[in-house]
Parts: C-alpha cells; structure tokens; sequence
C-alpha cells in the first residue's frame, strides 16, 4: 500500500466510506484497471509460421527440394500437399483448444460491492482501484488485495494460494499500525470468504497484487523442447550432416569421372537416399491423433508435442486439495453420547442423532459456504430433515461471528413458543471447556477428540444452552452435544489411478498446503507409496538446492508449501534427470505448472493463471484422466519409436 493511502485513510478508518467517482477516474489513469493481462492468442500467420517452421515440417521442405532439383517433379508436388492437411489438422486443434480455454476464462468474468460517494454500489471488478472500499460477505470472491478496515468474523478460504484447503480467520486492522501482520489482517485477490462480513481497503489492483506477481515469474520461465523432439532434433542433425558429407563426397568422385552435371545430379540422388522424409509425416499423424483421442477423454491439448511429452513422464507432481481429493468436507465421524460412531453406523440408527444434526446446522451458518455447513445440511436432509420447514419455525435472534481469540461461533434463536436457545460450534476444546460436565464425561469428550484429530479429521465441537437470553451470547453453562470429524475425501478412482502409475514405473509426489498429517492420511487413504517423512515448507526453506536435490531422491510428500517451493520441487526433479507433469488447479500452481516438462491444468476448478501456465486442460478435473492420457501417450510414444526404426531399417 502506498504512503499516500496510508496516511489518508488509517486516522480516519473507523469512518472512511470509500471513493468519489472522480477520484476513482484518476486513480484508473494512474493504476490501469484490475484485471491480469489478457493472454494473446498467436495470430494466424504465427500459428502458420510455427507449425511449417518445425524441424520435421522443414524436413518435408528439404526432401522436396532435393526431388525438384533431380527432377522428379511428381515426387516433388505430393511431398508439397501433404504438408497442407498435416499443418490444417494441427492448426485447427491449437485453435480449437484455445477457444475452449477462452470459453472458460469468460466464465470468470465477477462483480463485487462498493462504497462509491459513500453509497454501496454493484461494480465489475475491474474498475476497482487501490483506495475502494470494498464490502465482503460468505460467498464473495476477494477482488483485490486489501486490508480489513472493519470485520465481522470473517473467514477466508486462501486455497487458490497456499493450496490449503481449512479456511482462515481474519481481523480488522489493529489500532496500532505496528500490531498489524498480513496473516491476520490482509486478504488477498481470488480468495473466497466462506463466513462473517467486511469491508476492504483496496491496497493493490491488477497486476500488483500477489495473484498478479505470480505472472513475472511465468514470463522468467523458458519454454523447454519435449523430451521426442530433442531427440529427434538430434537425430535430424545427425542424419543431415552424414547426408551432407556422404553425398559431397561422392558428388566429388562422380564430377571427377563423369563430369559436374552427372556429379551434381549423383550427389542430390545420394542425399535424397539418405533423408528419411517419411519421418515427419507419421510423427504429426501419431499426434494428431492422439490429441483427437485425448479430446474425447476430456484432455485438451495445447500443443501436439505434449501428447508425447506426457507419455514420457517418469513423475507425476500432484496437489492434493482438488485434483487427489474431492475439495469438501465429509463427516466421517461422529462422537455423541459417549460413544465414537462411522458415517455407515449413523445411517442404520436413522433418527437417534437428530439432537447432534439440528444442534449442528443451527450453531453453523444458515446459508451454506463453507464446506462444513454444506455437508451438515446434505446430512440433515438425509435424516429426514426438511430445511425450508425446519429454519422457517425458528427465528435468528443474536449471532456471535467466529473468533480467533475464541475459535467458536454461536447463534441464538427463538421458537414458536418464543423460546431462546443459543447453539454453538467450534474448536472442541473450548466447547468442552465451556461445557457442564463431570470429570469422567470431560475425560472421555477429550480423548476421543484427540483420537480423532490423531487420525488426520477436522474436529468439530457441538453444543447447546437452553433458555438463554434473546440479546446475550453466552461463554458458559453449554450442554455438550457431540463431536463431528470431518474430512476432504478422496476422489473416486484415485486410488486405482495411483496405483496404474507406480506399477508402470511413474513416481507420484504429493505437494501440499495443508498440514503434515493430513497429507500423511491422504496418501494412506489413496495408497502412495511414500516415506515416512514429510517435508514441510519451513524445512525446504532452509534447503541448499543441493540439499533439495538429494531430498526428492528419498522423499514424495511435501506440505505446508508456497509456490516458489512447488516450483523448486520440480526444478529439483528436472536436474535428477526426470521428465515431470505437473498438476494443479490454483494461482499457487501456475510457476510450477510452467516449468515442469508437461503442466496439466483443471478446467472446471481451475483459475484462468492455471490454464494458461499448462500445456494440457483436464476438462473434467479428475486425476484418472491424466492416467488415460499418462496411457495412451505412451502408447503413441511407443508406436513413434517403432515406426521410426522401421523406417530407417528400409
């Protein structure tokens, strides 16, 4: 944030009611608008010139040339036409890709509130500037980078980020501005308020904003030749030097003893024996249909050249949240009248845990965000309870927003018989603490939340307070309930995907941002083959990169990282010698995505920075299908070095 900005708005914050629009018109003059600078699709001709500047389409060039000059001008034309479908199919396909990746980054197009001449306007987000205040509620995307002038129990889902998937509590600015921390008090552009109310100061707009440096460091990464094509550069060199030096020699002894013409002419013919010209025409159809394959298995191709690259992939580097996992939270267990029971055990005793349920959806948010609420209220309608009717013959009278000092969230309602009840959820400590319970009871509560937060779930504290007061949220005096043990389950068919790749040879790496031990469940859950020991990001900070490089020989499972550590995972792994996809669905994704020999981006869940950075798109999100793809490039793989040997054996 600017001094300016600084010193005009942080004594009168209590009271600061945003922008005038005139100061808004100069601030898009200074600031630009805020939005990230649209990707430009190559133009036409460029297309063109890259796809018959390739070293196989040049290939093609060459060996027409070589029949024009010995004048089998026949040869010459088909050689010339069929460069024409192999450079129209490959052009169509990057262009077909390109617009359905175009299609997806439409959908993102977002709207926000914001005080404008001290009124609550509907505004595009690109006309914010730094200086707005911007009004944030559950559901809201953060449309900028920006402090919390004033908050209200607001809790932030920064997993487009830091790629971990609990949602995280955020205050208004301190008093003081040396008690501020941006952990606390900043939120940050394409974050997801998943509870309470705000309203933002705007410190940095577009490209200023972290999701926006992200983009300096795409440019800095080169784009690197597949794996295929180096090899047949190499080989294209090779053969093109011993065709030179072969036929110069026997142009020379053919000029001495028939003369320049018949030299010249011997000489061409001997080059021409030596080129294999067939080798660009199977390579681009190997590919082209590949690419067609993949489209129809939901995998859409940037370029050609990938299909081969993924075939060719001795690792996979995977985020968790998303891509391994479903993303949600799912109640897996729960604790209530002393005894811990399984999701599968609730569902044969229907009817015995409503207390638990209706206590949950009413301590929890009435309209779902965050992903707990949403799996207590499918829960609730499973067990028969119907929403509409059941909050329509309650009131909501008094709510105490979640709290950091606190970790607890309550909310008071009234009955039809004007009866008030607080209910609450929160950390299971302090609900147990601020429970009336025996010794025992205590004792029993307590170990089975340790239980299961040692088992990797998110716990859940519930309880209640009978005939409190309307006004008044209370700290005390609860009726312990029970205890709800969450997890983000794996996707379905993860497990077998995982196991496809380790039994054909491919290393799978888990790269995280959540905590240790729920990676450590995850990949006991989907079955990796892992170490035992799990590197955090505090660890990998104080890694030499000769230290890292060592690391990732012994290593597979990386947690609480940021995206300059996911992008010196795979740096590690390149300089060992492996050929490295990528996948992620986040801006924290987008560096690594770029630098791996192959980066492979979710289509639905995936940000517009992420899409870009790969080179393929998983139109349905799901890891199985990068094993489809895994598979069947490397059967193209196969097919290209089988056709290739054929070819030079005649």
């Amino acid at each position: 944030m600017s001094n300016e900005i600084i010193n005009a708005v942080f004594p009168n914050k209590k009271t600061y009611k945003g922008l005038s629009v005139l100061e808004v018109k100069e601030r898009l003059k200074i600031y630009g608008r805020n939005e990230r600078p649209k990707r430009k699709n190559k133009t036409w001709i460029k297309r063109m010139w890259d796809i018959f500047t390739e070293p196989m389409m040049f290939l093609i060039l060459a060996t027409a040339v070589v029949y024009f000059f010995v004048g089998e001008k026949v040869e010459t034309v088909i050689f010339l036409l069929s460069i024409i479908p192999i450079g129209l199919m490959e052009f169509f396909q990057e262009k077909r890709t390109d617009e359905t990746i175009e299609a997806l980054d439409k959908m993102m197009v977002e709207t926000c509130k914001v005080y404008r001449d001290g009124k609550l306007v509907t505004l595009e987000v690109g006309e914010i500037v730094p200086g707005d205040l911007v009004y944030l509620t559950a559901g809201d995307k953060v449309v900028a980078d920006g402090y919390l002038l004033r908050s209200k129990g607001l809790m932030v889902d920064m997993s487009i980020l830091t790629g971990e998937s609990v949602a995280i509590v955020k205050e208004q600015f301190p008093d003081k501005f040396e008690n501020f921390t941006e952990e606390k008090n900043k939120v940050f552009q394409g974050t997801l308020v998943t509870q309470g109310e705000a309203e933002m100061l705007v410190e940095a707009t577009g490209s200023f904003t972290a999701y926006g440096k992200l983009g300096n460091l795409l440019q800095s990464i080169e784009k690197q030749k597949t794996p295929l094509q180096k090899k047949i550069n190499k080989l294209i060199r090779f053969v093109a030097i011993v065709a030179i030096i072969t036929a110069s020699m026997v142009g020379v002894v053919l000029i001495f003893k028939y003369g320049l013409k018949d030299g010249i002419l011997g000489a061409l013919t001997m080059a021409m024996s030596l080129v294999p010209e067939e080798f660009p025409v199977v390579f681009s159809v190997f590919l082209i249909m590949g690419v067609w394959r993949m489209a129809k298995n939901k995998a859409m191709i940037r370029e050609m050249a990938m299909v081969e690259t993924l075939g060719s992939a001795t690792v996979i580097c995977t985020d968790k949240t998303g891509t391994l996992t479903e993303g949600r939270m799912s109640l897996k267990k729960m604790y209530y009248q002393g005894e811990v029971l399984t999701t599968e055990e609730l569902k044969k005793r229907t009817g015995d845990f409503n207390q638990l349920i209706e206590t949950s959806i009413l301590a929890l948010e009435q309209v779902a965000i965050d992903p707990i609420e949403i799996e207590m209220q499918k829960i609730a309608e499973i067990h028969g309870i119907n929403l509409e009717k059941f909050f329509s013959s309650k009131q909501l009278i008094t709510e105490e927003p979640f709290s950091s000092q606190t970790k607890t969230v309550h909310h008071v309602w009234k009955d039809k018989n004007d009866g008030c009840a607080q209910y609450s959820a929160g950390a299971p400590e302090n609900i147990i603490s601020y429970s009336i319970l025996n010794e025992e009871e205590r004792k029993k509560a307590i170990l089975a939340y340790e239980k299961l937060a040692s088992e990797g779930y998110r716990v859940i504290g519930i309880a209640k307070r009978a005939d409190t007061e309307k006004d008044r949220v209370f700290f005390e005096g609860m009726e312990f309930i029970g205890l709800l043990a969450m997890s983000d389950p794996p996707r379905v068919g993860v497990a077998e995907a995982i196991q496809t790749c380790q039994n054909a040879g491919v290393k799978i790496y888990m790269i995280t941002g959540d905590n240790k031990l729920t990676a450590h469940n995850i990949a006991e859950s989907i079955s990796l083959r892992h170490s035992d020991e799990i590197i955090s990001g505090i660890e990998l900070e104080k890694m030499s990169p000769a230290a890292l490089k060592e690391a990732v020989k012994h290593h597979n499972i990386f947690c609480r990282v940021n995206p300059e550590h996911k992008f010196a995972i795979v740096e590690a792994l390149q300089a060992q010698g492996e050929i490295v996809a990528m996948t992620g669905d986040g801006v924290n994704d987008a560096p690594a995505l770029k630098k791996a020999d192959i980066g492979i981006a979710m289509g639905q869940k995936g940000t517009e920075v992420a899409r870009a950075a790969a080179g393929i798109v998983l139109m349905d999100d799901n890891f199985t299908t990068i094993v489809k793809a895994l598979h069947e490039g490397r059967r193209i793989y196969q097919n290209l070095r089988q056709a290739f040997v054929f070819l030079m054996a005649f």
